[in-house]
Formats: C-alpha cells, structure tokens, sequence
C-alpha cells in the first residue's frame, strides 16, 4: 500500500504541474490499471478458481493475514509462488497436492515449523497432548467473513461462538456453526419481506472438506480408491475442490470455485452434535447429478434441511468423466473409479456418522439424475446395500440404459474415441492409458470432450465387470483385486432376485419436461432465444440418436416406430408441437420410461414405493413454457433457496431474496418435509403435508402425485404407461437388444502390455515360422532324391560284346527282399577298351519279373534270368560272379562308375 500511495503523490504533484501532459495521463493510466488488476484478479485464477485476498497490515504482501480468535488462530502465511514452498489450502496459487495438504499431511498443520517467510511462532498453537483449546493455526472462516459459506452478515455476527469439534473413529474435526434467520414452517407464521430478517431462528453444524480416501493422483489415477489414513486434528472449514469437469461447468460464475485431482472430500451437515441426545438423526447421503462427467458437493447447500428437519445431510465429491469412468475393457482400467468413490464415501459415513448424532442404521440416498442411478446400483450392489435402508430416485433410474454400460466394447470405443482427441496412441489399451496417465494432466482430462454423436447423449458411467479382467493382487501395492469389482449384474437381476435390504422403501419422481435442457446444448445455439425446431431437426436428431443406439440392425425402421410414436397428428409441422413431442420422445427415453420400469420391478417384489410427477415450477425463475417444468427443478425446493441468503448459491441462477413466490414458499416446505419424513419412517406423508398426501403404488394400479401446486395437487394413475413401454418392452423387442451398440470396434485378441512381451511373441512366432519351412524344405529334398536315384521296373540283363557276363545275380538265397544286386567285374577281367563302356552295354529287358508273372517267378527260383526282348524265357544258368571293388574309369573324357 505504501509504495502505491507513493505512486499516488507522484501523480498528483505532475498533474498539478502540467495537467495536460501526456506523461502524466500516461501514468494515471498505468496507476489505475495496476489498481483495477489489483482488484479483479487476486480473487479469481484463468480457470475461474477463487484465490482468498492477500493482506499487507504489518505483514509482507504475499502473506495472508491470520487471525486469532477465542485464543485460537487462523489463516495461513504462505511462502511466495517463486519459492515454490506449498500452503495446505487448495484454493491457494501455489498449491502443491503433494507436499502439505490435509488429506495426506494432516499432521503438519503449523507451516510456521518449515516455512522460512513466517515470524514469531507461538507454542501455545503447537499440537500436543491436549489439544482441544491449542490447536495449529490453520486457515478458517473465522478470520475474514464468507458469505458463500456463512451468509449475510447481520448484527452481532462477530459475538456469537462458532467453533464445533467432534471426536471420529479418525481424529478430531473442527467445524462451525451456521445461524439461520428465516424458518420455513408456515406455522412460524412469519414469511420474509415482513420485518427485517435478523432473529436467529435456528443453527446447523456445518463440517466441510473432510478427506473420505486418499487423494486419487499420481499412481491413484484410473484406480479404486483407498481408506484415508487416521489423523490428529483437522478443521473442517471450507470445500474441498471439486473434481477435475470441463471448464463451461466451473468458474465462481458457477459456483465451482476450485477445481483439482485430489477431490474426495465430504460434508456434514448436522442440527445437533452435542451428546445426550434420545434418538439420533436419520441420515440423507445426496449424490450429485451431472451426467457422471459434472458436478461438486458445495452446489447443495443443505443448511435449511439438516437445521429445521431433524436429518444429517451428507453430501460429497466423486470422480467424473474419464477420470472417474474410463473403462478399456480389460485389466488396464477396468473402470468404475467414481461409483467405487461413492461406496467408499458410504463406508466412511456407516462408520463415523454417529459421531455427528447420525443414525447409522436409517441412512436415505437421494439424487437426481446419475446420483439417482448411482443411489440404485448401491441399493443391490454386495458392497453396500446393507448399508442402505431408503431412497430417493430424482429423475433417473438404475435400470436406464445410461445407468450402467452392459457391453465392455461400448465402454472400449467411447475410451478410444476420447483418448483420440487427446492425442493418445490407441494402438493397445495399454499405451492408450499409459498415455492418459503421464501424458496428460487432470485438466486437460476433465476439459476432455466429444459430441453426442460420437458416444451418446451420456457417454460416461459405471461398467458391468462380469466379463473384464481386473488385475492380480500382486500387480499395484496398495491394491487387491477385489477391490476393482463393483457388479456382475444388472440392477433389474438384483431386483428381481431380491438382493437388496429387505426393509428397503424406495421413492421416485419424474417432471413433465425432462429433456428440455439438451435443446439448450452448446450446439444449438443458433436456435435461439425461442428454440423452436421444424421437422428436419426432429428428424436428424432422431437418426443421430438410432445411429447411436441401433448401429447393424434395421435403423430406417425403428426410425419411423419412433416418428409414429412422437408425431402430433393433428397438426404433425406444428414448430410448438415439434418442440414438445421431441422434448417428450428425449424424456421418456432418458427418465420416464426407465423410472417407469424400476417401478414396476420394485412393486412386483413388495418393496413400498412412492411416486410423484413435478408438474409445477420455481416461480421465481421466470422459466419460458416450453421449460417450465425442467430436470432437476426440486433442486431448489430441497436446498430451501427460498429461505436461505443468495450468498449460498452460485450468481448464475440470478437470484434475489425478494423475488420468491409464497407458492414457492409451500412447495419448498413441502418437498423439505416430505423427503425429510421418508427418511425417518419410510413414507414421505405419514401425516399431511399442506393437505397433500402420497399413496403407495400396486401392481395394476400405479398411483402417483401429480404436483401442480400446493392446492391443487392430486393422486392419478398410470403416468405415461404407452410411452414407457415403447422404450423397454417394444422397442428391445423389435431391435433384439437393449444393450447400445455403438459402431464395431477392432480389438487384438490378446493385448501385449509391455515391449518385453511383444518382442517375446514375435520371436516365437518367428522361429515357429523357420521351423516350419525348414521341415518342409527337408521333405522336398528327400523327395527330389527319390527321383534321382536309378530305379528299375523290369529285370535288366548287361552284357558286354565280350565273353564276359554283366548283369544283374540272382540272390534269391541270400534275401528274399533283395532280389538283385550290382556286381562288379571279376579282378582278372582284362582292362575294358572303348566298347567296354556303359554306352556299348546292350540291355536288355523284360516286364515280367515285376509284374509279377508265374514265368518269372519260376526262373526266379531256379536261378534263371531271361534276356531276350521278346519275353520268352531262356534257361541258361549264370555262373556266380565274383565280387569286385567298383573302379572309375572316363569314356570321352566323362568320368564313370564302372560295375
């Protein structure tokens, strides 16, 4: 401050001097430019992350100031960026998820101990052996006021006492109070815009950013989560950072201030937490919507419900898109990372949430959308289902098509076709998550994107693991093998096998314009601002959405089943009425008609369910008709936005405390209590609720509440039961398969996972092949020798001009196999002349030795051999020949053999 005062002065002296130089507006300019940066940009990062302001009273300028409050102080000096030295805050610029962070270092608290920048440690904050009034200076919302996370300031904020610390199976937790000013019930009689609202009406204990595992980087990406080791003491003050989503869903405009890899943090939201309590409270474990690929746990402000309606709010951070559901197929990743995080969240909840006066064994999921499904695959799921005894299925259902991905190839081909845009090799699915693992960063992954057309309108979720390998328990040190699995069946086989708690209760809900949110997609902005559509876009989205989900099989067909099916035949180019049947086609597809299903499934086996249609809308909004009634829309009924400072939700819902209706009012109270009520007795209207009542639904008769208001709201039957079975009975029928089948995909029939492997294969596949054609090589040449050697078919009688006798003895007596053999020449023969050689020999021939002849046979055995052309026999004895070596001689300067 003291150098931009300085700066200041300067100004002003030049400008009194000359007030029309350029030099001076030169530097007025550069002053306030410094300044406006100074003021813009020290909250917010390039990716919309909030940064805490810096202080300058009587510390350095790159330190924030610490507090000290009740003996207690908070706030955290940091080392300056250039220094590289970490804070223990992910929301600070230098953030380091390596070194000091509370889910890995929770013990090292103090960065006074290390930290070279930081003056004056006082021992009284050291940890020791009693700490619950000495505790480690931290960073804490005591110091400087939040209003995201404490609200509106009001009179005498600064004398209440906040501080909360609970005992846990891991350690200490340092969390705080939350005062709240407005009470829902009508029966307070009081409704905001009356009297100013600064009576405190009620408190909530609130703990933030609780680590339920390990951080999931480094080594831990693309594999299941791990426990959490135990800790000493932390606070639980503030969010932990969201999970790694693409950039269009984060952003304080959003809400989503921080954003990182180490992301598995939890909240408790408790109306009590002090001992002696009779009965402790129901717990509601909220899992958050977004397709599995968007989402944080501080989107759900939970104050109002844990404060005035008896219940334990939990609500928590999973891993999303590829992060958190990346699945090859095989034993590389497997997948399932995000819903194994959510089992783990629960398991951490089941085991320490009496801690905060919860009720371990009456614990509710609820969500909408992925959370909804997610709430139904753990409601049958081995892991977790005795964990459960309720839920509350908001707009989605275990049993949609999107819930859990059936075919392993599917899952392969969205992975490639992601790994693709960023640039990884797909060659094998080991280089591909090689690739994804060191080559990328968790932004980029969550920044990671590819249209519907591509991979569905949900391409991300949780993946039947009954035929993928998982790895070994040797192959990661930390890992064992079972914890890879999550479900070899589908939901609708767990049903329909009764794998679930038996005391389970299950409620539900659909609104009337599910799918009206996709019309607001990126891609169809030049439809605005009235988004009204024609017949061509109807058409093409429909054949996108079969090219989709009916790849090899009779697409023009199922084509024009749905078109029958959506078309307003009273007036079919109707651009109203094309709007509307596509949003209808999208929803029933997407959420009612496997909602529908579930229902069925869960009433066949006697499980109490409950259903409701939203028919009605948050005034406040100001939502167009064709959306008035959109997904999701309870969000703010059960957040109680009505009652709650504007400070708790993110500025791009635009709202103001002034602008809610009393219909909005009823309809808040009025979903806070009903799902409030489920959770303790299994029925959300044991008694009525602003004179509305659920009835439960039965085979034949499948009641729902059709909300329209709190006056009019009634009970019907049968929602949509046409629709509904188009999709999950007909429609499967026609196309063969419920599995989506995407386009078909190569795959190695065998997946080489290092180079030692690959070169092994090759060379046995190599020396195979040489083997192989040395065998055959072999064969040819002892076949090419057969044909070379002398073979005779007759009996062969030599004789030379001379006296002397060549030809073939007759040895019948010494073999019987070995008729005839060559004889050379007696030794006294005189030396051959030129007519002695094999040119001169006459030969003689006869077929009837081998043909086997009586004749031959007889000359045979009386030492005959016959020599006339003609084949006649002619007994003349030969005398025995007398055995000589065979000598070479030439004839016409040819070398020869003689015999």
């Amino acid at each position: 401050m003291a150098v931009v005062f300085k700066k200041f002065v300067r100004i002003v002296k030049l400008w009194s001097l000359d007030s029309g130089s350029l030099s001076v507006s030169m530097h007025l300019f550069v002053f306030l430019s410094v300044c406006l940066s100074s003021v813009c940009c020290q909250y917010y990062g390039d990716r919309g992350n909030y940064f805490p302001g810096q202080s300058t009273d009587g510390e350095p300028q790159h330190l924030p100031k610490t507090y000290i409050y009740n003996s207690r102080r908070y706030g955290q000096p940091v080392a300056p960026p250039e220094l590289g030295y970490p804070p223990n805050r992910p929301y600070q610029p230098n953030f380091d998820p390596n070194a000091q962070f509370p889910s890995q270092y929770p013990n090292q608290y103090n960065p006074n101990v290390n930290n070279p920048y930081s003056t004056n440690f006082d021992e009284t904050y050291k940890l020791g052996e009693d700490f619950t009034n000495k505790l480690a200076q931290l960073p804490g919302v005591l110091g400087i006021w939040r209003p995201d996370l404490q609200g509106k300031k009001r009179p005498g904020w600064n004398e209440l006492e906040r501080d909360i610390i609970v005992e846990t199976n891991y350690g200490q937790i340092q969390g705080f109070k939350v005062f709240l000013y407005d009470n829902p019930d009508p029966k307070d009689g009081y409704r905001p815009g009356m009297t100013p609202v600064e009576h405190i009406k009620g408190n909530v204990s609130v703990f933030l950013g609780i680590p339920y595992a390990l951080p999931p980087i480094g080594d831990g990406r693309f594999k299941p989560p791990r426990p959490h080791p135990v800790w000493q003491a932390i606070q639980a003050v503030d969010f932990g950072p969201a999970c790694p989503q693409h950039i269009k869903y984060t952003g304080a405009f959003k809400g989503v201030r921080a954003v990182h890899e180490d992301c598995l943090y939890l909240n408790v939201y408790s109306p009590y937490t002090k001992s002696g309590l009779a009965r402790k409270y129901p717990v509601m474990f909220y899992i958050h919507g977004g397709d599995f690929s968007h989402g944080a746990s501080n989107l759900f402000p939970a104050h109002i419900l844990a404060g005035f309606y008896d219940v334990v709010v939990v609500t928590f951070n999973y891993r999303l898109g590829a992060l958190g559901f990346l699945s090859t197929g095989d034993d590389n990743s497997p997948g399932n990372y995000g819903i194994l995080d959510q089992a783990m969240a629960l398991q951490w909840v089941y085991d320490n949430i009496e801690f905060f006066n919860g009720d371990k064994n009456s614990i509710t999921l609820f969500g909408p959308d992925a959370g909804a499904a997610s709430a139904g695959l753990l409601m049958v799921n081995p892991r977790t289902r005795h964990m459960i005894s309720k839920v509350i299925a908001q707009s989605g259902s275990a049993t949609a098509s999107w819930a859990l991905v059936n075919d392993r190839w599917k899952a392969l081909n969205t992975s490639r076709i992601f790994a693709q845009h960023l640039g990884c090799s797909i060659e094998t699915t080991g280089k591909m998550l090689d690739c994804l693992k060191k080559a990328r960063s968790a932004d980029e992954i969550g920044d990671g994107w590819f249209n519907a057309s591509q991979a569905g309108l949900i391409p991300w979720g949780p993946v039947l693991d009954l035929n993928i390998s998982v790895p070994a328990d040797w192959w990661y040190e930390g890992w064992n093998s079972k914890d890879w699995r999550f479900t070899n069946f589908t939901a609708e086989q767990d049903i329909k096998a009764k794998n679930f708690n038996r005391y389970i209760s299950y409620m539900t809900g659909v609104t009337t314009q599910e799918a009206a949110y996709f019309l607001l997609d990126d891609a169809n902005r030049h439809l605005a601002p009235y988004y009204e559509i024609d017949q061509k876009f109807f058409d093409q989205k429909l054949r996108e959405l079969i090219l989709q989900y009916n790849y090899t099989l009779n697409q023009e067909g199922v084509f024009h089943a749905i078109k029958f099916m959506y078309t307003h035949r009273p007036d079919p180019d109707n651009p109203y009425y094309i709007r509307e049947q596509y949003i209808n086609m999208l929803s029933d597809f997407l959420f009612r008609a496997p909602v529908d299903h579930i229902v069925k499934l869960l009433v066949s086996q006697d499980v109490p369910t409950y259903m409701y249609v939203m028919n009605t809308t948050v005034e406040a909004l100001r939502l167009p008709e064709w959306r008035k009634y959109p997904h999701n829309i309870e969000h703010y009924f059960l957040t109680g936005a009505p009652f709650m400072d504007t400070e708790f939700f993110p500025p791009s819902a635009h709202l103001e405390r002034n602008m809610w209706t009393d219909n909005d009012r009823n309809m808040s109270h009025f979903f806070m209590k009903a799902y409030s009520n489920f959770a303790k007795y299994g029925n959300p209207t044991y008694e009525q609720i602003l004179g509305i009542h659920f009835e439960k639904a039965t085979t034949g008769q499948f009641k729902y509440l059709n909300l329209n208001t709190t006056f009019n709201s009634t009970i019907m039957y049968n929602y949509r039961q046409t629709e509904s079975a188009f999709w999950w009975a007909y429609l499967p029928y026609v196309i063969g398969t419920y599995v989506p089948t995407y386009p078909p995909t190569t795959e190695f029939f065998w997946e080489p996972r290092a180079p030692l492997q690959i070169a092994f294969w090759s060379m046995s596949t190599l020396c195979l092949i040489l083997l192989v054609a040395v065998v055959i090589f072999c064969m040819l040449w002892r076949n090419v020798k057969r044909t070379n050697t002398p073979y005779y078919s007759c009996d062969v009688s030599l004789r030379d001009e001379s006296e002397m006798n060549f030809g073939i003895e007759n040895r019948n007596h010494r073999s019987t196999s070995n008729i005839y053999g060559y004889r050379d020449s007696s030794a006294g023969m005189k030396p051959r002349t030129q007519t002695n050689t094999l040119d001169s020999r006459k030969t003689y021939s006869t077929p009837s030795l081998r043909t086997g002849s009586i004749s031959s046979l007889k000359e045979e055995e009386a030492g005959y051999v016959s020599t006339i052309p003609t084949g006649d026999a002619k007994a003349s004895r030969t005398p025995p020949i007398k055995r000589s070596k065979s000598r070479t001689i030439e004839s016409n300067g040819i070398p020869q053999t003689e015999v």
